[in-house]
């Protein structure tokens, strides 16, 4: 069984949002060289306090080599000690619309 949906993939996501006297921005996306990147940016009131500016920006990187380490290391966190992690991962998937390929044996 093939889900193929054609749906692009992301270069990035959002992952928090928040707006107030600091407004908090978190990103998470993959560089055009590759990388898996964290970034933030903190704006306002407390960057200035602490910073004496109004814009903290920061970041995490892993390289494209080490990437695949992150993808195992995050649905061993996500689906570890869970007999039922394989339809559970696929449930998410196609909640998602990644594409992805089912197969068996009897």
């Amino acid at each position: 069984m093939t889900d193929d949906t054609s749906a692009s993939a992301p270069r990035s996501i959002r992952l928090y949002e928040s707006r107030g006297a600091t407004t908090i921005l978190i990103d998470v996306e993959i560089t055009e060289d590759g990388r898996l990147e964290i970034s933030g940016q903190d704006l306002g009131e407390a960057p200035q306090k602490f910073w004496g500016d109004s814009d903290y920006e920061y970041w995490v990187s892993v390289r494209p080599e080490h990437k695949d380490w992150v993808l195992l290391a995050l649905i061993e966190k996500l689906y570890g000690g869970n007999s039922s992690a394989d339809s559970d991962f696929m449930e998410f998937l196609r909640s998602k619309g990644i594409p992805y390929e089912f197969g068996s044996w009897v």
